[in-house]
C-alpha cells in the first residue's frame, strides 16, 4: 500500500464520520486558537511599536550617559565610573560616542547634528532666525513655550486628537522666547508623546474599560529629550540672560509625590552632574545588548552592577524592548501550559477514536493490510485532523485579532499619532506572524506520530 492510498483511505474515514471529526477539529482548534490569538496580536503590537519608535531616527538609538547624578535621585547615591571607562563600556557594546554632550537653555536641550534627527524635522530650517536655536520639543517644553497647559484626561479620544493638532499648529514653524530669555525656532517634535504615557486606552479616554488596558499600561510610549539642531550658527543663538546659575534644589518628599512640573524639571536635568557624553547605537538590537550587559543604569529598568546613568534621547528605547521580552516570556510559558493541555486532549481523543474504529482496523487486516500499513493509514488520518485543527485555529485567531483592530481602529490610530508624536493620523494594525507560529504548527504535526505511538498496541492485528 502506497502513502497515496493511505491518504485516500484516511480521507474517506474523515468523510464517513464527518460530524465526529469536525467536533475533534473544533476542540483542538479552540485551544490552539487561543495561543495563536495572543501570538498574532502581541507580534502585531510589538512590530507597530518598533516601527513608530524607530522611524524618526532611521533605526538608530541615541543616548546620553553621565558618570555622576548624585542628588538627582532622592536618598540614593550611585557609584561613579570614570569618563574614560564609561566610554569604553559604551564602545564595547557597539555604541559610537559622539563626544561630550552639549546642551542649550534652562531645559538642558541636547545639541545634535542634523543628520541624526532628519526624520523628526517638519519645518524649514532655512526659515529659522539666525539668533534662534532650531529645536525639537517635548510636550513639556512645548507647553512651556506656548505658556499653555493642555488637559491630560479626556472623555473622548477625538477631543484629545483635536488638542494635539491644535498644539502642533501653534508650535511647529514658530519662534519663541522662553521665560529665561532663550530663543527657539520649533522645527518639529522630539521622540516623545503628547500626554499618552503608555498604551492603555485610558490615556485617550479616561472611562475606557478595555480588557487589554492592564497589559497595555505597562508598555510606556517614547519619552525622550528636547533636541537642539546644530545648524552651524550656535555662536548667534540667544541663550538667555536670566537663566539661574544653579538648578532648583529637589524637595525632600519622595519623587512620586512631586508635582508634574517638578518631575519634568528633574528629568530634564537628571544628567547635569559630572561628565556627560552622547552616543549612538546603529539599531535597537545593539542598544538592547548594551542595556543587558553594560554598567549603565537606565531610568526604568533596575539591573545589578550599574555604575553610571543612561537616558534615551531618541529612538526605540531598549527598556521597552526589555518589557516586550518579559511579556513574550510570560506568554511563551502560558502557551507551553496550553500546549500541554492540548497534547493531553489530543492523546485522549486519539484513544477514543481508535477504540471507535476497531471494526475498521479489523477489516483492514482481513483485506491483507500489514500493521505498518494500518499505522500509516491512521498517521495520515491524525495528520489530516491536526492540519484541519491548525487551519481552524489560525483562521479563528486571525478573525478575532482583525475584528479587534476593526472595532478599535480609531483608538489605535489616535494612540499611535499622540503616543509617538506623528504628524498625521494613519491606520494601525496589531496583527503579525512570527517564527513561533511555524514552531507551534511543527509541534502540532508531531502529535500525529505521538498518537500512533500511544495507540500502537490497539493498531496491531
Amino acid at each position: 500500500m502506497k502513502t497515496r492510498d493511505a491518504l485516500k483511505i484516511s480521507t474517506r474515514t474523515i468523510r464517513a464520520h464527518l460530524k465526529r471529526n469536525l467536533i475533534t477539529i473544533a476542540v483542538m482548534g479552540m485551544i490552539f486558537g487561543l495561543i495563536f490569538t495572543v501570538q498574532l496580536g502581541l507580534t502585531g503590537l510589538q512590530n507597530s511599536y518598533i516601527k513608530r519608535a524607530s522611524d524618526s531616527t532611521n533605526g538608530q538609538v541615541i543616548i546620553t550617559a553621565a558618570n555622576n547624578a548624585e542628588g538627582m535621585i532622592i536618598n540614593d547615591t550611585k557609584p561613579q565610573l570614570s569618563r574614560d571607562n564609561m566610554i569604553k563600556d559604551i564602545e564595547a557594546h557597539g555604541g559610537k560616542v559622539l563626544g561630550d554632550a552639549k546642551k542649550f537653555g534652562m531645559f538642558e536641550s541636547i545639541i545634535l547634528p542634523v543628520e541624526f534627527v532628519q526624520g523628526m524635522i517638519e519645518a524649514d530650517l532655512n526659515k529659522a532666525p539666525a539668533d534662534a536655536a532650531p529645536i525639537l520639543v517635548t510636550a513639556f517644553l512645548g507647553e512651556q513655550l506656548l505658556n499653555k497647559d493642555f488637559p491630560t484626561k479626556y472623555t473622548s479620544a477625538i477631543s484629545k486628537q483635536k488638542d494635539y493638532e491644535s498644539y502642533r499648529r501653534e508650535l511647529i514653524g514658530k519662534t519663541f522666547i522662553d521665560s529665561y530669555g532663550a530663543k527657539y525656532y520649533v522645527a518639529g517634535l522630539a521622540s516623545d508623546n503628547f500626554h499618552v504615557n503608555n498604551l492603555s486606552f485610558e490615556q485617550l479616554e479616561n472611562k475606557n474599560s478595555n480588557l487589554l488596558n492592564p497589559l497595555l499600561e505597562i508598555i510606556p510610549t517614547p519619552e525622550g529629550r528636547p533636541i537642539v539642531i546644530d545648524n552651524g550658527k550656535s555662536q548667534l543663538w540667544q541663550e538667555g540672560t536670566t537663566t539661574p546659575e544653579t538648578f532648583p534644589t529637589p524637595p525632600a518628599e519622595p519623587a512620586e509625590d512631586l508635582t508634574a512640573y517638578d518631575q519634568a524639571i528633574l528629568k530634564e536635568i537628571s544628567d547635569t552632574s559630572g561628565d556627560t557624553v552622547i552616543a549612538v547605537f546603529d539599531n535597537n538590537e545593539q542598544a538592547y545588548e548594551y542595556l543587558k550587559h553594560s554598567k549603565g543604569s537606565f531610568t526604568n529598568i533596575g539591573l545589578p552592577g550599574r555604575e553610571y546613568f543612561v537616558n534615551v534621547v531618541a529612538g526605540m528605547s531598549p527598556e521597552v524592548t526589555y518589557i516586550f521580552n518579559v511579556i513574550n516570556t510570560t506568554v511563551s510559558i502560558a502557551s507551553v501550559i496550553l500546549g500541554i493541555i492540548a497534547v493531553i486532549v489530543v492523546i485522549f481523543t486519539s484513544i477514543r477514536l481508535i477504540d471507535q474504529d476497531q471494526q475498521n482496523i479489523a477489516l483492514y487486516y482481513s483485506l491483507g493490510a500489514t500493521s505498518g500499513q494500518v499505522r500509516t493509514i491512521y498517521l495520515c488520518y491524525f495528520l489530516e485532523l491536526i492540519i484541519g485543527s491548525f487551519l481552524f485555529a489560525f483562521t479563528l485567531a486571525s478573525a478575532i485579532v482583525l475584528l479587534f483592530n476593526v472595532i478599535d481602529q480609531n483608538l489605535l490610530g489616535i494612540q499611535a499619532m499622540l503616543g509617538f508624536n506623528q504628524a498625521t493620523y494613519e491606520s494601525v494594525w496589531w496583527y503579525g506572524v512570527n517564527p513561533t507560529t511555524l514552531l507551534i504548527f511543527g509541534v502540532m504535526l508531531m502529535m500525529a506520530p505521538l498518537c500512533i505511538l500511544v495507540n500502537r498496541k490497539k493498531l496491531l492485528s
